[in-house]
């Protein structure tokens, strides 16, 4: 899946003092924010209902 984000100047400035492109440290910060949420029961239950919010609120009313 290829996706479009726009990025802070702290973030590219982030990734400069690292030494990273900034396509790689935004995938690192996404791996893990996605291991934090696995570790976290409290943190993966709250994704999780905000997820069957939202698909709720998407779903069409008859």
């Amino acid at each position: 899946m290829q996706i479009t984000v726009t990025v802070s100047e702290v973030i590219v400035r982030e990734a400069a003092a690292r030494g990273l492109p900034v396509i790689d440290f935004v995938e690192s910060l996404i791996d893990k924010a996605m291991s934090a949420s696995q570790e976290s029961p409290v943190l993966d239950s709250a994704i999780q209902r905000i997820r069957a919010l939202r698909a709720a609120s998407l779903e069409p009313r008859g």
